[in-house]
């Protein structure tokens, strides 16, 4: 259905009617720019890791592989 079929038709409806669909479709658009606003303050997945404790520094590439070998080697003595 076309944006403008639906305007025709809730212009048909009761005024009463009409404020209810309006005053819903307000809280849903604010509702979705809320929910932006709170992705938008949301931490990147990198920012998150860097900033955990216990992450393994190196100057090089490191694998996961190598940090889980670090990790045993630190909690067992390998």
């Amino acid at each position: 259905m076309s944006f403008n079929a639906l305007e025709e038709q809730v212009q048909a409806l009761p005024q009463e009617l009409q404020n209810s669909i309006e005053m819903y479709a307000l809280f849903v658009i604010n509702q979705f720019k809320s929910s932006l606003a709170k992705n938008e303050k949301k931490k990147s997945a990198s920012e998150i890791v860097n900033s955990l404790t216990g992450i393994i520094s190196s100057p090089e590439p490191i694998t996961i592989k190598d940090i889980r070998e670090e990790r045993l080697s630190q909690k067992y003595g390998l």
